[in-house]
């Protein structure tokens, strides 16, 4: 379907996005953040985390968040950013 074909299908919203929000991670898996592009948004970026931040760890002092912190921030922050912020997580 070409891109004017695409504008003048009825039904079809003229704003609409395609996305409702973006994830960056670098190839080395030690930097994400996500992005929520929904209009309205009241707290469009999550993050970024680095795997070098400093949090606080089992025994209380800080270390490295490292790269589990990293994966674990990617495999949680749409459903996280969606329900606190839009009330689901679709």
């Amino acid at each position: 379907m070409t891109a004017e074909h695409a504008r003048e299908a009825p039904g079809r919203a003229h704003n609409s996005q395609p996305f409702e929000g973006a994830l960056f991670v670098d190839l080395d898996g030690q930097r994400a953040r996500y992005e929520c592009l929904r209009p309205g948004c009241p707290h469009r970026l999550e993050g970024p985390v680095c795997s070098s931040d400093r949090v606080k760890g089992e025994d209380g002092k800080p270390a490295p968040r490292g790269p589990g912190g990293v994966a674990t921030f990617v495999a949680q922050v749409k459903a996280y950013h969606l329900s606190k912020y839009h009330g689901s997580t679709r």
